[in-house]
């Protein structure tokens, strides 16, 4: 016996539809309906003043065109969801400017990723050494098919164009003093990609595992990530080895001692327990 019908008007047509069938409309309502119920603060928030002047901002930033699809756009949406980072939902830089399809797009996207996730144990590993120690290559060896790996160094390459000549030649000396030479302006750019991994890494468990590479191990860390299985990894590479390897692929070691003493000393003043590793 098929299922009663009824009749409904769909994108400005009469249809006949299952009796269960409910329409965007009908469902958007409904959950906000669940919302105001369950989360007032949540919902009270988006009638602020401080919510609409930061909105406004926003769209004139993006000159009201969805970042995504460049089509216009009004709807101003968190990066970093507010319900799972409250308190940087008036961060400028963790919002942008979507038309409603890609809106609808990214938080279909979040929510598969969060359910599939929600039983994933994602482990976080930050590696940091000496320069020349051996940080990439260890990671390397012991990343597997589902990881999400942050390299300072790398993407720093890729964004100012380093990489396109290291793609271009097999010279190993030359490829490592490119990679390691970089453009400081490049650098606001690549925090801002690394501040929002944290903030997503905070909300999500989307990964097996996630590895940040860095020299220095980075003070934030400890609080931002205090809530996750983080692993705190040291390559036990000695400073006149790490010398020796930089003198040998030809790169500047004048400030190598200097940032060798600086990651010793965040070391002790953030009093890390660091498991030391070898890169073989």
């Amino acid at each position: 016996m098929s299922k009663p019908k009824k009749l409904m008007i769909i994108n400005g047509r009469r249809q006949l539809v299952p009796i269960d069938y409910q329409t965007r409309t009908e469902t958007d309502k409904a959950y906000n309906q669940k919302r105001n119920r369950e989360n007032k603060e949540y919902v009270s928030f988006y009638k602020t003043t401080a919510w609409r002047h930061t909105r406004e901002q926003v769209l004139l930033r993006d000159y009201s065109t969805c970042v995504r699809c460049g089509l216009e756009g009004n709807i101003v949406d968190h990066i970093v969801p507010s319900e799972d980072d409250w308190e940087d939902r008036l961060n400028v830089d963790n919002l942008e400017t979507l038309c409603q399809r890609c809106h609808n797009l990214k938080t279909r996207r979040e929510w598969i990723k969060k359910n599939k996730g929600r039983d994933r144990a994602m482990k976080i590993h930050v590696v940091i050494g000496y320069p020349a120690s051996g940080k990439s290559t260890y990671v390397a060896r012991h990343m597997t098919s589902h990881d999400l790996v942050y390299d300072y160094d790398l993407l720093t390459s890729s964004l100012d164009g380093s990489m396109l000549n290291v793609l271009n030649t097999n010279d190993v000396e030359a490829n490592s003093r490119t990679i390691h030479k970089h453009n400081i302006d490049v650098n606001d750019y690549v925090q801002i990609i690394y501040e929002t991994i944290l903030r997503k890494i905070k909300a999500e468990k989307t990964f097996n595992n996630v590895w940040l590479i860095m020299t220095k191990p980075d003070e934030r860390l400890t609080t931002l990530l205090s809530s996750n299985d983080v692993d705190w990894l040291m390559l036990d590479t000695t400073k006149d080895e790490c010398i020796s390897r930089l003198h040998r692929l030809h790169r500047d070691t004048t400030d190598s001692y200097k940032i060798m003493n600086d990651v010793d000393r965040l070391i002790d003043e953030l009093d890390l327990e660091i498991k030391k590793v070898k890169t073989n």
